[in-house]
């Protein structure tokens, strides 16, 4: 089975959109993973991005990094080895509504390096959310809902905490860590779309048989898109979150790789409340995924704090949160 690759050259054009939308959630339904390519992000954005993201992990000293630690708005830095699976990748988040990172609490999150570049991380950020939406559209399309924007209206760019654009840096090294037995563990994703941006191969996937791991392919210019586990659970497991991983057979110690994500998440106070499967007037009571179980009626918030706090512990929720009040 092939790896789908699909042209969303004309996603906007009424004409085409029925057509994208049914590739775009065949793959979903089978594979969780798709590649876009004519994808409206200008490759110059996407470029300058990674520069500001290689200056940051090359240029700057750990020391002066670590002193901006992730808090519970999900701004800040974490380094290698220092989430709880100990992966060996460091990362740095940029969560929140529009505007939020230039606020005064938004600034004292984030070291100095970022703090006169928020316009650009914001304008990169919308318009990642601008084709989440359109994604989103496709997928209510095509599976034949009867609002297109059933998916859509709960991902409001400005609702609850906004969402997350991480960057991430797995270091080259001299000699593996003997503190790690991965790049990045294997995980789905919690939210409903994700937006990957990659300089180079390396991420693997579970193969639609769930036998084995196979490559995702990076092609230049091309979006690696994934759906994440609360979509899944909401569209009453029409669609798919698979697991994916990086390992050291992927990325040897001795070879670096950057690569950015873009989480779009409906807005916190969504509760998840899945879609009845058709012929059977049935719906999920539970969906597993990342050895929790996560129930009918959990909202999108609840499960988010769920995930962060497995990943790097309760003291994440604890930091004071990040205002939306600029100044």
């Amino acid at each position: 089975m092939a790896f789908p690759i699909i042209d969303i050259k004309h996603i906007d054009d009424k004409d085409c959109q029925f057509a994208i939308a049914k590739e775009i959630t065949d793959a979903s339904r089978t594979w969780g993973f798709l590649l876009l390519k004519n994808h409206p992000i200008p490759t110059k954005d996407i470029g300058e991005m990674f520069k500001l993201s290689r200056d940051f992990f090359n240029d700057v000293p750990e020391d002066q990094k670590t002193r901006w630690p992730i808090n519970g708005q999900y701004v800040g830095y974490s380094g290698p080895l220092s989430d709880r699976k100990k992966d060996d990748k460091a990362s740095m988040w940029f969560s929140g509504k529009p505007g939020c990172l230039a606020c005064k609490e938004g600034q004292e999150a984030l070291p100095p390096y970022w703090r006169d570049k928020v316009d650009r991380i914001e304008a990169f950020k919308h318009i990642c959310h601008d084709l989440v939406i359109k994604l989103l559209v496709c997928l209510a399309l095509a599976l034949d809902l009867p609002d297109r924007n059933y998916f859509a209206k709960a991902h409001a760019e400005d609702g609850g905490n906004g969402n997350q654009f991480r960057i991430l840096c797995y270091p080259a090294r001299s000699r593996e860590p003997s503190e790690s037995t991965t790049r990045m563990s294997a995980h789905s994703d919690s939210g409903s779309v994700t937006l990957l941006f990659q300089t180079c191969a390396g991420l693997e996937i579970e193969a639609p048989d769930g036998k084995g791991w196979v490559s995702a392919p990076h092609l230049e210019n091309n979006i690696l898109v994934n759906l994440g586990d609360a979509l899944a659970f909401w569209s009453g497991g029409q669609l798919k979150a698979t697991k994916h991983r990086v390992t050291f057979d992927g990325v040897p110690h001795d070879v670096g790789r950057m690569s950015m994500a873009y989480f779009g998440a409906a807005v916190p106070d969504t509760r998840l409340e899945p879609l009845k499967i058709c012929g059977t007037g049935e719906a999920m009571e539970q969906y597993k995924a990342n050895g929790l179980i996560i129930p009918t009626g959990i909202t999108v918030g609840e499960y988010s704090k769920m995930i962060m706090a497995g990943i790097y512990g309760s003291s994440v929720e604890q930091q004071p949160p990040v205002a939306n009040t600029p100044t």
